[in-house]
């Protein structure tokens, strides 16, 4: 990681302290398994999230891959982290708006995230969110054409949710689309990718104010760049909000 990067997260996970002391504020770890079966692939994350109660949130990840096939937890290395520094702001009483970005580290370098996000609930528990975001390589790759470029992709993302009791459900939907002429393909040999995705979370409150949230996914994602197949994408993980 270069000296820049560690600065800033370094400086805003200060901030983040900051906030939190002088605030009515939330922190959430969230610890997550992923296995695809197309691929046997295992992978974990770690993610913690922070709202300051003024109006200013954070988020901050870490990502690691199990190297040999169909392995859990077993010669794990690190496969990148991200930083994400947000604004929300309630725009009526069912709608909130959300502006921010993201240092996206992996080991090849950064990727610049700058994304706005709006949530609708509505009073019967239901809930639709819409996401745009741009993803900004810093470091260059070598295109189709043997030349180099900076890849550059626009994605919409959509969730459909609904809340009842301790029980949520969701659905979300993403796309995106790689706006370089000469870059590799996202998908089939196109320019275009998607992804679908299906969560279940149950909500267990404690007495002491504290909140345990253990959840299910299942998601269809692609298998690589080159080729029309998908495979299905199984995450398991909790929540913890204190």
């Amino acid at each position: 990681m270069n000296t820049i990067t560690k600065v800033v997260i370094s400086s805003a996970l200060l901030a983040a302290t900051g906030y939190a002391a002088a605030n009515d504020y939330k922190t959430t770890i969230e610890y997550r398994h992923e296995y695809r079966d197309g691929a046997n692939k295992h992978s974990d994350r770690v993610k913690a999230f922070i709202d300051t109660g003024n109006n200013l949130g954070f988020e901050l990840d870490a990502r690691y891959n199990n190297d040999g096939e169909d392995e859990m937890f077993n010669s794990m290395t690190m496969n990148g982290s991200e930083l994400s520094i947000f604004y929300y702001n309630n725009l009526s009483e069912n709608i909130v708006g959300v502006f921010g970005g993201s240092l996206d580290y992996n080991p090849d370098g950064l990727v610049y995230v700058p994304y706005a996000r709006l949530n609708y609930s509505f009073d019967n528990g239901f809930r639709v969110q819409g996401r745009y975001k741009w993803k900004l390589w810093d470091y260059s790759q070598e295109g189709t054409d043997g030349e180099s470029y900076h890849s550059k992709i626009q994605q919409v993302d959509g969730w459909f949710g609904y809340k009842t009791g301790n029980w949520d459900f969701e659905y979300g939907f993403e796309y995106w689309k790689e706006m370089e002429d000469n870059a590799k393909p996202q998908f089939d040999n196109g320019s275009t990718n998607y992804l679908n995705n299906i969560r279940f979370m149950y909500s267990i409150n404690t007495t002491e104010g504290t909140t345990w949230r253990p959840f299910i996914e299942i998601g269809d994602v692609s298998v690589n760049n080159y080729t029309d197949e998908r495979q299905i994408r199984y995450r398991v993980g909790i929540k913890y909000t204190w």
